[in-house]
């Protein structure tokens, strides 16, 4: 079982650590009032990314290799350019464009 807990929320990212039987403690806050809509640890490095959801600025990507201490802006993916006439659509037959975005 691990003894680190990442908690995303819509107000920032949450980081705690067991510290005993059952005893949680709260270690650090990071992208305080910022939605962060999901986070993990890479268990190959340990390195921890964080996706946030700007309203204005769209989707950001960050990745801390030092526990949350610090965090880098990394490039989010970038999605080729569609093939000439091709139009993708959802089961509602709304047009999906070709970019991150959020529905």
């Amino acid at each position: 079982m691990s003894d680190q807990l990442l908690v995303s929320t819509r107000k920032g990212l949450v980081s705690a650590r067991r510290q005993g039987q059952g005893a949680w403690t709260l270690e650090d806050v990071s992208f305080l009032g910022d939605n962060v809509s999901l986070t993990l640890q890479d268990p190959r490095d340990g390195a921890w990314y964080a996706a946030l959801d700007h309203g204005h600025f769209g989707a950001k990507l960050h990745r801390s290799r030092d526990r949350g201490a610090t965090w880098e802006e990394i490039g989010v993916p970038a999605y080729p350019t569609p093939p000439e006439g091709q139009i993708e659509k959802d089961f509602l037959g709304r047009e999906i464009p070709w970019r991150l975005i959020r529905f």
